[in-house]
């Protein structure tokens, strides 16, 4: 049976699609990296097979058009736009013009948790992934990006610095977006904490009761703090994030159902079958036609 959706490290997306980078670069481990675009993805292996990452990461494009694939669809994007690419989601990179600049910047959720996350921070979490800049403010990051660049590039370069440097940046790319408004709360707290062990642990586990003992908290709290703050019980964002991962496999015409209900580890082809078009109206093996037409 073929692998699943790969699971990246910072340093095993660099080995397996970017074979041109320097050994500096290939074995940069720090939280917070900046590279240009134009230098740095210009000869990424194309076509990249779709991956999840250990890492959250954004394309700032200045010039020219990158066209991602982010869960199920693909996104252009263009010139003065920003794609938040989070830890976990199912990604790859489909086509890059030859004129495409600008800044690619990774960054781990430990840069996060040092922020003091004010009522625009926490938009981060429910935002858009496409942001879409006006002219000056592309202006401001641009210069930002390459200051943020630069002080990382020092031998004694200071996380200090940079971490400031960054979370101005996510900042600014957060006031053009207009997600709804978030109030910081326990409930927010555990949802979010709760949406991160599901992506990590979807295909393993898939119970309410598995991710609340996680959290030392009880089952019945896991539901009201889920339910809460993002309008969904737990069960259906555990479905949903797993019936997902299945729409990337269903793209490989050479697994078989069978074979994908059992390697996301649901007790049947025909339980996985009827979750599939609960969830998305359409059945596996209708979806996958519908793929191939298209």
């Amino acid at each position: 049976m073929k692998s699943s959706v790969k699971l990246f490290t910072n340093f095993e997306y660099k080995k397996s699609f970017l074979p041109g980078v320097s050994r500096q670069v290939l074995f940069n481990d720090a939280q917070l990296q900046v590279y240009r675009i134009e230098n740095y993805l210009r000869n990424i292996v194309i076509p990249v097979p779709p991956y999840r990452t250990s890492f959250n990461f954004l394309l700032f494009v200045t010039k020219g058009t990158i066209i991602q694939q982010l869960e199920v669809p693909s996104i252009t994007v263009s010139a003065n736009s920003v794609l938040l690419i989070k830890q976990g989601s199912i990604t790859a990179t489909l086509e890059i013009s030859p004129d495409a600049t600008g800044f690619f910047i990774v960054y781990e959720n430990e840069i996060i948790n040092r922020f003091s996350l004010n009522n625009n921070l926490l938009n981060f979490f429910f935002a858009s992934p496409l942001v879409t800049l006006p002219a000056k403010a592309v202006k401001w990051l641009a210069q930002l990006s390459a200051l943020l660049e630069e002080e990382l590039s020092l031998v004694n370069s200071s996380m200090e610095i940079c971490i400031p440097l960054f979370r101005a940046l996510l900042n600014k790319i957060l006031l053009h977006e207009t997600p709804r408004p978030v109030v910081p709360n326990r409930s927010l707290d555990i949802s979010l904490r709760f949406r991160e062990k599901v992506q990590r642990h979807h295909l393993r586990e898939k119970t309410v009761e598995y991710y609340a003992r996680q959290l030392n908290i009880s089952e019945n709290y896991l539901n009201k703090c889920v339910k809460e703050a993002t309008g969904k019980p737990p069960k259906q964002w555990i479905n949903e994030i797993s019936i997902l991962h299945s729409q990337i496999l269903l793209q490989d015409p050479h697994r078989d159902i069978a074979g994908i209900a059992f390697e996301l580890n649901y007790q049947s082809a025909s339980y996985f079958t009827r979750l599939f078009k609960q969830v998305t109206g359409v059945s596996p093996s209708a979806y996958r036609k519908k793929i191939k037409v298209s």
